[in-house]
């Protein structure tokens, strides 16, 4: 093995490693428990996670099961419409509980933010068939719930979204211009409805 093989082997694992802790289920489920605990509604941090990471990782692994999806990530385009469906049905019912039980309102634009920026992902891939990338949209979009909801300084953790942009392109994943507009839309979809909700 050459030198440069073993090095785009070692940048290649780099690359693994950041898409996996970077992925949506993770972002949701840890930023979700925090912002539990920060306002001090540590039971309703762990619905959020449930229903923003929990249960759409298991229906993945679901389908994953059934040979109807390939990978953990969803990396193939058809393979996205039916689960961002499934995933849009869990956090609306989740969203709803959660109204009708008067959970803490950051909690509640926070599962609202989520569904919106899945909601505009969901019609970018099937009407605009575009596999943008949900990992940079959930990286950017739960970075600047947190700068609305905790603190401005919030914002140097928006140097996680490029790098997790990077991974996905690295991989061969998505394309730049993926990583960009789901960032994008993630960051402003996100923030204009959290802010709504509060």
């Amino acid at each position: 093995m050459t030198e440069n093989q073993t090095r785009g082997d070692r940048v290649d694992r780099l690359a693994r490693a950041l898409t996996e802790v970077g992925a949506p289920w993770v972002l949701n489920i840890v930023s979700s428990l925090f912002l539990g605990v920060y306002l001090e509604a540590t039971a309703w941090g762990i619905f959020v996670a449930m229903i923003s990471g929990g249960l759409p990782m298991a229906f993945i692994l679901f389908e994953i099961w059934r040979s109807r999806i390939g990978d953990h990530h969803v990396t193939e385009h058809r393979e996205r419409h039916l689960l961002i469906v499934v995933i849009l049905a869990i956090v609306l019912a989740g969203l709803v509980i959660q109204i009708c039980a008067n959970a803490p309102a950051e909690l509640i634009a926070f599962t609202a933010a989520g569904f919106a920026t899945l909601l505009a992902i969901g019609i970018i891939t099937s009407v605009v068939r575009w596999k943008v990338s949900v990992h940079t949209a959930v990286s950017a979009g739960i970075t600047v719930i947190l700068m609305l909801a905790v603190s401005p300084i919030w914002v140097l953790a928006l140097a996680c979204t490029p790098t997790i942009g990077w991974s996905r392109v690295r991989l061969g994943d998505h394309t730049t211009g993926q990583v960009i507009v789901g960032a994008f839309v993630g960051s402003v979809i996100a923030g204009g409805t959290y802010t709504l909700f509060t």
